[in-house]
């Protein structure tokens, strides 16, 4: 089935509804205060617990903000062209990626100065 731009912005809105759901019951997720227990073990599972939920949103929060931007990207006529060089996205993938800002060239020289930074 050939790319379809149609399809491709059907999919990210699909995407940001179960974002925002997934969002909400994270919000609304009540976590047992830690260090109110009388065993540091649930104290440490309680914390664990909590660390997940929070990392488990901000990292939904950081999706649905791409997905916003994409969203953006097909309103003012740029979707599917790469951030930093301007070039078309492959159409592979944005299939995999509806969201993807970058094209692969790109994407890899980023993901290579951020690993050189990250080793220093």
């Amino acid at each position: 089935m050939p790319f379809s731009y149609e399809r491709a912005k059907k999919a990210l809105l699909e995407e940001r509804a179960e974002l925002r759901e997934q969002l909400d019951r994270l919000e609304g997720a009540e976590y047992e205060s830690v260090g109110y227990s009388n065993h540091m073990a649930d104290d440490a599972t309680d914390a664990f617990e909590q660390a997940v939920g929070v990392a488990l949103q901000r990292k939904v929060e950081a999706t649905l903000e791409q997905v916003g931007r994409a969203l953006a990207k097909f309103d003012n006529g740029t979707y599917g062209l790469c951030e930093i060089c301007g070039a078309r996205i492959d159409r592979a993938r944005l299939e995999a990626l509806p969201h993807a800002r970058y094209c692969l060239e790109c994407q890899a020289r980023r993901e290579q100065s951020s690993t050189k930074v990250a080793s220093r």
